[in-house]
């Protein structure tokens, strides 16, 4: 199993979506994500089947800002994976990117140690005018990539997913990137779904928690293989507002919730 990055713990919140009856790969979100902080609580589902690892716990804190330049992002990841061997696998990662009000520019530094092994990656992504999007990568070396035309980038993707529930669509498709790794971009296909209000026991600002929820199912392809199966799963229950309470992230022999312990408002410029 893959190790999770951050990609792979959140963005479902803000992925795209393959749709079997509505395709959108054009990015004309209207809905906005409210500003916030988010803490996580990480851990094995009891759904996890039996594999080699026994215990998951660890922590998420997401930071979502809205300045006069744009969109500021700040997540922090902390995380161990106990194995039946005995073993412990300890994983740090931050995250933390800036995007332009309009989602056409992206900057994005992405740092995790994982029991002692380091990585980084660290550049910029643009989508022009005709709908052309490339990312270059300045570190680990540096790298230009070409996007799908259409690409949404962390908030624009949030902001396109509250969209497509509001929308009353069952299912749509998008492409996504956020260079928390060099793997590229990804397409994800999701099943939007209705879920209860108040249906988790959850703390935090009682206005952000009070907005509409959904529910989803995602599956993450990578574009550069003919794998027809998903590279993971995620499952999720979210806000109206863009927040997400709960997280079910799916891979072949291990299944972790992350669950929403606290919300508060952040930082929201009026200019």
């Amino acid at each position: 199993m893959k190790t999770p990055t951050r990609r792979r713990l959140f963005h479902g919140l803000l992925v795209a979506i393959t749709g079997l009856a509505v395709i959108s790969t054009t990015p004309q979100a209207i809905a906005e994500v409210t500003p916030h902080q988010a803490v996580y609580k990480l851990s094995l589902s009891s759904k996890s089947p039996t594999s080699r690892f026994t215990g998951v716990s660890g922590a998420a804190v997401s930071q979502i800002e809205r300045k006069c330049e744009g969109w500021v992002v700040n997540e922090q990841i902390v995380m161990s994976m106990e194995t039946v061997a005995g073993g412990v696998l300890n994983r740090e990662m931050t995250f933390k990117a800036k995007e332009s009000l309009d989602g056409k520019t992206f900057s994005f530094d992405s740092r995790s140690v994982t029991n002692g092994h380091k990585e980084e990656f660290k550049g910029s992504a643009r989508r022009r005018d005709d709908g052309t999007s490339e990312a270059e990568f300045v570190v680990p070396e540096p790298i230009e990539m070409p996007l799908p035309d259409g690409t949404f980038f962390y908030v624009g993707l949030t902001n396109w997913l509250v969209e497509l529930a509001k929308s009353g669509k069952r299912a749509g498709e998008a492409m996504s990137f956020d260079g928390s790794d060099n793997d590229g971009p990804q397409k994800v296909t999701a099943f939007i779904l209705p879920a209860k209000a108040n249906s988790d026991e959850l703390n935090g600002d009682p206005k952000l928690l009070s907005a509409k929820p959904w529910r989803a199912q995602l599956a993450f392809f990578r574009l550069d293989t003919q794998e027809s199966n998903p590279e993971f799963e995620i499952t999720l229950r979210f806000l109206e507002n863009g927040i997400v309470t709960r997280f079910e992230m799916i891979f072949d022999d291990l299944i972790v919730d992350q669950v929403l312990e606290d919300v508060l408002p952040a930082s929201d410029a009026s200019c």
